[in-house]
């Protein structure tokens, strides 16, 4: 356990069950078929199906009187000072219109919007489902905050289809 590197820690997690597409419902695609990223890559560099994860802000949810809190470490309840803190990330999810991947499980091939859809509800699994409390992570998580997928469309000029959303997870920060 890294203490006191939350927001590494998280998303690296994120990113880790992204490329899997790993939640509690199982594995939603195989290793490489969607590539994932940490921030926008340089064109040359993107291979579709791909989601763009990206750290938008972060900063103090809530602050406690006196700031003491109880935090569960290795399965033991202690006290500690911290607060509540949080991260928010903007994803974006791209489809190029050539596209296609048989889901885990499936034998159909989905393209373009169908891929698009399956990716879209994979990926918000994959946010609400995470977890990031076991001695590995070391981070208690409080809340997921899922915003919805905005801009879901297609552009004939870059022969994309593309969704955006954003979510926030709340977390404790001790010291």
């Amino acid at each position: 356990m890294t203490e006191f590197d939350h927001l590494n820690n998280i998303e690296r997690r994120l990113i880790d069950n992204l490329r899997t597409g790993t939640h509690k419902g199982g594995t939603a695609w195989a290793l490489g078929e969607v590539s994932v990223f940490g921030e926008f890559p340089e064109p040359e560099d993107v291979k579709y199906p791909c989601i763009i994860l990206s750290q938008r802000s972060s900063g103090l949810e809530e602050q406690f009187m006196g700031q003491l809190m109880t935090v569960t470490v290795s399965g033991t309840k202690t006290d500690k000072y911290g607060e509540l803190y949080g991260a928010a990330y903007d994803c974006s999810i791209m489809v190029a219109k050539d596209s296609s991947m048989t889901p885990a499980g499936q034998t159909d091939v989905y393209k373009q919007r169908r891929l698009l859809n399956y990716i879209m509800l994979n990926a918000a699994n994959v946010f609400m489902d995470s977890s990031f409390g076991d001695d590995a992570v070391g981070t208690e998580v409080e809340q997921h905050i899922f915003t919805g997928f905005r801009d879901v469309g297609y552009s004939q000029a870059l022969e994309v289809w593309g969704a955006s959303t954003g979510f926030i997870i709340t977390f404790k920060n001790t010291r």
